[in-house]
């Protein structure tokens, strides 16, 4: 039996790949490995359009998005930096999205350079995000 393919074939699998696109493009950024940081510690990041890359310390290097665990009180910096030649920030978030204590970094379009953010923990902080690629360029903040 010959089964053709009709127009509305045709359409519906195109629009379930286009939904699957934008779907894709609307993520949330992936829940990065759970990594934690010692007080005082310099967390280094690459920033992409697709996520950010642990770079430094050991524990989270090559981890996309990867989930921060500090401690409250504790003194910490992350530095960012551009890896793409793209556009990039840095800011950290409360649960509402608003930056905590002015913790935000200008844009930045060059690769290779960067900027860095130094802070105490606080209990307030949940997310780091790139506010140009939200989306998928975030990773969670856990401070215990």
């Amino acid at each position: 039996m010959e089964r053709t393919v009709t127009r509305r074939m045709v359409l519906g699998l195109g629009g379930a790949a286009l939904v699957g696109s934008i779907a894709g493009c609307l993520d949330r950024g992936s829940e990065g490995e759970r990594v934690e940081v010692d007080p005082g510690t310099r967390v280094v990041l690459d920033g992409y359009t697709t996520h950010w890359e642990g770079v430094e310390p050991d524990s989270l290097a090559g981890e996309e998005n990867p989930t921060l665990v500090l401690t409250d009180g504790e003194p910490y910096e992350i530095e960012w930096i551009n890896a793409d030649g793209f556009g990039h920030d840095l800011q950290i978030w409360d649960g509402d999205e608003n930056v905590v204590d002015d913790l935000a970094t200008e844009e930045i379009d060059s690769e290779d350079d960067g900027a860095t953010l130094e802070f105490t923990a606080d209990e307030r902080m949940e997310t780091y995000v790139c506010t140009l690629h939200q989306q998928r360029q975030r990773g969670s903040i856990e401070v215990e």
